[in-house]
């Protein structure tokens, strides 16, 4: 069966039949060890607040603050860290624990890195692995696992092992293969603009409304449903993504009107000018009355 294949089954939530560390206590290692809590040997989180929160969750599992306090490891290690901090953990995990890692699979939940950003594991025998949930995670509450579908990078002798894992956490895998640097970053931004800059968006939108002086939870949710179902569907059916508004219209005026109501609120007004160019950028002809209009209320970001 293919990735894609695999695509059309729904998750399944199913027992692990093995045993997992985590290195790290944000919301991602958090959701993973709250859905996986009964598999966890143990969680290393640096920051006390992380600990204590993590404990009133997992009362019987052994939460502790460094790898040095860990002496033996699982069949599986979950390295859930910024990362900015990757290599080094990786680093340290291989130092710490040596020939220990022989066997072990050791995977990494960025969605920009690959999985040689572990490699030093691979040196003792470790099996490195990248498996990224290809979601937002705003809490460490596992529901937001649930239905992810997870870009996996790893070699064909952890593959069922893998899978296993993310079937536990309610996750579809899908397998990259090995990936370079640059599509890796590609495959993140894709998650980045469907899902921060979406939520940018909708922040503006907040603003606006709060601006107009009506109430943004009766306005705001019908459109963005329907917004969102309609992109739903479009992807679905591989079709453009249909839109609406006054720039697919033509409707300067309108714009104009934007703009000018805009003028007592700066920095909306940027990030209105920001959202029309970007919009823009995807046409090959732009009426030259929009781009005068723009050029004209929007002087900040024409002359970056």
């Amino acid at each position: 069966m293919s990735s894609l294949e695999s695509l059309q089954i729904a998750p399944s939530v199913g027992a692990l039949p093995f045993r997992i560390g985590i290195v790290g206590g944000g919301r991602v290692g958090g959701a993973i060890a709250r859905a996986l809590a009964p598999n966890v040997a143990w969680i290393v989180a640096r920051s006390p607040q992380r600990r204590s929160q993590l404990r009133r969750w997992l009362e019987w599992t052994p939460i502790v603050g460094t790898l040095d306090e860990i002496a033996v490891l699982p069949q599986a290690l979950i390295l859930a860290v910024p990362d900015s901090t990757l290599a080094s953990i990786a680093v340290d995990v291989a130092r710490r624990f040596g020939r220990q890692l022989e066997g072990v699979l050791v995977v990494h939940c960025s969605g920009v890195l690959t999985r040689a950003a572990i490699a030093p594991v691979e040196a003792f025998g470790g099996n490195a692995a990248a498996a990224h949930p290809f979601t937002m995670i705003p809490e460490p509450d596992p529901m937001w696992l649930y239905g992810a579908v997870w870009g996996v990078e790893a070699k064909d002798v952890v593959r069922e092992q893998i899978e296993r894992l993310i079937s536990a956490l309610g996750g579809i895998p899908y397998w990259l293969g090995e990936v370079s640097p640059q599509r890796k970053a590609l495959y993140h931004l894709a998650a980045v603009l469907a899902s921060n800059v979406t939520t940018a968006a909708i922040a503006a939108a907040l603003r606006a409304a709060e601006a107009a002086a009506i109430p943004a939870e009766l306005f705001l949710p019908p459109i963005l449903h329907a917004t969102m179902e309609n992109a739903i569907a479009s992807l679905r059916e591989r079709a453009t993504v249909a839109r609406t508004g006054p720039l697919e219209r033509g409707d300067i005026e309108t714009i104009e009107r934007h703009l000018a109501a805009l003028e007592e609120y700066p920095s909306l007004q940027r990030q209105y000018c920001a959202f029309l160019r970007a919009m823009l950028s995807e046409r090959e002809h732009v009426p030259g009355a929009l781009v005068s209009l723009l050029n004209h209320s929007c002087p900040a970001a024409s002359s970056e």
